[in-house]
């Protein structure tokens, strides 16, 4: 069981202490990778210490997606994602779960599009080996 899914048990029938202590001493990982098509990626970053795991994980991947509402600078989760090249062949179709997104794609450029509340935005990227491409997508939500 994820520390999420934990967290909202805990809260729904109303227990604390001893588990309280179990759920912080887990040794699982925050932000479970996934692989999908290929493409390892991630997501989360719904909390400060899922933004510190996934930063701590960062130097393992080339791209880094972050969203965020544009007046207020809160951040966004559940977007829809489509990753594809630049011959327009889809490389990865995914949700994110909180705000940030890291994948490892294979080098090249790419074309991101990122939807919201029926709001899209396309981006493109070029990412490396060595360095990790950084792309930010702000919307009006209301």
């Amino acid at each position: 069981m994820n520390l999420k899914k934990l967290a909202h048990w805990i809260l729904v029938l109303g227990l604390s202490g001893p588990l309280l202590s179990v759920a912080a001493d887990s040794n699982e990982p925050v932000c479970q990778p996934v692989t999908k098509s290929g493409i390892t990626y991630v997501s989360g970053g719904n909390g400060l210490e899922e933004r510190q795991a996934l930063n701590d994980v960062s130097g393992d991947y080339n791209l880094k997606l972050v969203f965020a509402e544009k007046q207020s600078g809160s951040y966004l989760a559940d977007v829809k994602l489509s990753i594809m090249d630049m011959k327009g062949r889809k490389v990865l179709e995914a949700i994110s779960d909180g705000p940030w997104f890291l994948a490892k794609l294979v080098p090249g450029r790419y074309k991101i599009t990122a939807e919201i509340a029926g709001k899209t935005q396309v981006r493109q990227a070029k990412v490396g080996s060595g360095r990790l491409a950084q792309l930010y997508f702000y919307w009006h939500v209301e």
